[in-house]
C-alpha cells in the first residue's frame, strides 16, 4: 500500500540527492548553460508539495513550499507512479499537449496490434503519469524538461545507443563528393542501396504550421526493410522507386532546405512499427518549422544525437565580422555567440551551415579539411543502420 509517509520520504530524499549531485553532473551544467534560472513546483498525491530553484551549477530546494509564479508546474496524481518515478524507476511513456494548453507524459502500460485499414499497428495503451504546467509568460519548449535531472534519465530511454544523426550543409563551398553535390552524394549513396524505401507525400511540419517559406511537398523519406512493416496510406505515403525518391532530394537541395540523415528509433516506434536497425530516416528540415530542430536545440544534450559530421570546420573573419549578429539570429542551435561585438562559434554548432548564408558580410566560411571525411560519413552511418 502506498500512504503519504512513503511518498514523502522518498520525495525529499529525491530532493536531497538532486542538491547534492548538481555540482558534480557535467551534463546538467552543460544543459543549463543557455537557461538561466528554473523554478519548478512539485504536486504530488497527498497534497505533498515542494519546490527546486535548478541554476547552471546548483539545485536547491524547499520541502513544503509554494512558488507563487513558478516557471515549471508537475503534477502527479497516481500514487503509486509517484512512488516508482521518486525512487528512480525507468519506464516506458509517451508525451503531447493537454487540455488548456498544458502538456501530459503519459505511462505506457501495454502494447498492443490493431488492424487498420491500411494494414496491422502496434498502439499504447497509456495511462496518465504527469501533467506539466508553463508560466505562460516564457517561452518554454516542453523538451526543456529533459534537462531536469530526475526527468532527464526517464527521457533518455527514449533513445538507443544507435540513434545517430547528420545535417549535411547545402553550401557550395564544401565542394562536390564523386562529382556531385555533397548531400545529393550521400542521399543518393543510400538510396541506390535501399531495399524498400517509403517516401511521404507532404512534409507533416510545413503543413501543420501552413509553412510559407518553402515547399510542402517535400517529405521526409524511410529506408530499408523496416519499413515493409509501415502501413501505406497512399494520401500520406508511398512505396517509391530509386527514381522517385531521388526526386525530392534535387527539389530540397534547390529549395534550401537542410538535409537531415540517420537513424533514431522513436521514429519508428512512432510510425507503430519496431526498428530491427533497418530504418534510416531522411528529411529536409526548415528552421521555421522542422519539429526535430527546436527538440535538439532544447533537449538535454544527452538525447542529441544529432552531430557535427567530423572534419567539418565552420570559422569566423573576426576582421571580417560587424556585430550585426544575423548569424545568432539563424542560428537554431545556440551554436554561436556574440562576445565583444564580435561572433564566436560555440562547441553546440552541429554545422548545418545556416549561418555562412546569413552573414551579409562573407565572415563565415565552412569547409571539410579532407574529402575522406564523406567515406567516413556513410561508413559510420552503416554501422549504425543497415539500409539494405
Amino acid at each position: 500500500m502506498v500512504d503519504k509517509p512513503k511518498i514523502e520520504s522518498d520525495f525529499l530524499e529525491m530532493l536531497k540527492d538532486q542538491e547534492k549531485a548538481a555540482p558534480n553532473d557535467k551534463i546538467y551544467e552543460k544543459d543549463m548553460e543557455t537557461v538561466g534560472e528554473l523554478q519548478v513546483q512539485w504536486k504530488l498525491p497527498f497534497k505533498i508539495r515542494g519546490s527546486q530553484i535548478f541554476k547552471k551549477d546548483s539545485i536547491s530546494y524547499k520541502f513544503g513550499d509554494i512558488l507563487e509564479n513558478p516557471d515549471i508546474t508537475l503534477i502527479i496524481r497516481d500514487k503509486e507512479l509517484a512512488l516508482r518515478f521518486l525512487k528512480g524507476e525507468v519506464f516506458e511513456f509517451d508525451y503531447g499537449p493537454a487540455y488548456g494548453g498544458n502538456f501530459k507524459i503519459h505511462y505506457t502500460e501495454s502494447w498492443k496490434v490493431i488492424e487498420t485499414e491500411t494494414g496491422k499497428k502496434n498502439v499504447r495503451s497509456n495511462k496518465p503519469f504527469i501533467t506539466v504546467r508553463f508560466n505562460k509568460e516564457k517561452d518554454f519548449h516542453p523538451y526543456m524538461l529533459s534537462k531536469l535531472p530526475i526527468l532527464r534519465k526517464l527521457v533518455a530511454t527514449r533513445m538507443s545507443d544507435d540513434d545517430i544523426g547528420f545535417f549535411i550543409p547545402i553550401n557550395q563551398s564544401l565542394g562536390t563528393y564523386e562529382n556531385q553535390v555533397i548531400p545529393y552524394a550521400v542521399f543518393k549513396h543510400f538510396i541506390e542501396k535501399a531495399s524498400n524505401i517509403v517516401i511521404l507525400n507532404k512534409c507533416g511540419c510545413r503543413v501543420s504550421k501552413n509553412c510559407q517559406n518553402h515547399d510542402h511537398s517535400i517529405g521526409c523519406l524511410n529506408m530499408g526493410d523496416d519499413t515493409l512493416n509501415l502501413p501505406i496510406d497512399e494520401e500520406r505515403k508511398h512505396v517509391a522507386t530509386k527514381e522517385e525518391a531521388l526526386e525530392p532530394v534535387k527539389r530540397a537541395i534547390d529549395d534550401g532546405l537542410i538535409p537531415l540523415i540517420g537513424r533514431a528509433m522513436d521514429e519508428a516506434v512512432g510510425a507503430g512499427i519496431e526498428d530491427t536497425g533497418k530504418f534510416m530516416s531522411a528529411c529536409f528540415c526548415c528552421p521555421c518549422c522542422c519539429v526535430d530542430i527546436p527538440i535538439m536545440k532544447h533537449a538535454t544534450s544527452e538525447l542529441r544525437f544529432i552531430k557535427k559530421i567530423e572534419g567539418l570546420s565552420v570559422v569566423i573573419d573576426e576582421d571580417a565580422c560587424v556585430g550585426c549578429g544575423d548569424c545568432i539570429e539563424a542560428c537554431v542551435w545556440n551554436g554561436n555567440e556574440m562576445i565583444d561585438g564580435i561572433a564566436y562559434i560555440t562547441d553546440r554548432c552541429l554545422g548545418c551551415g545556416r549561418c555562412v548564408e546569413a552573414c551579409p558580410n562573407g565572415a563565415i566560411s565552412i569547409s571539410f579539411n579532407d574529402s575522406n571525411n564523406i567515406d567516413a560519413l556513410i561508413e559510420e552511418l552503416n554501422s549504425h543502420v543497415k539500409v539494405d
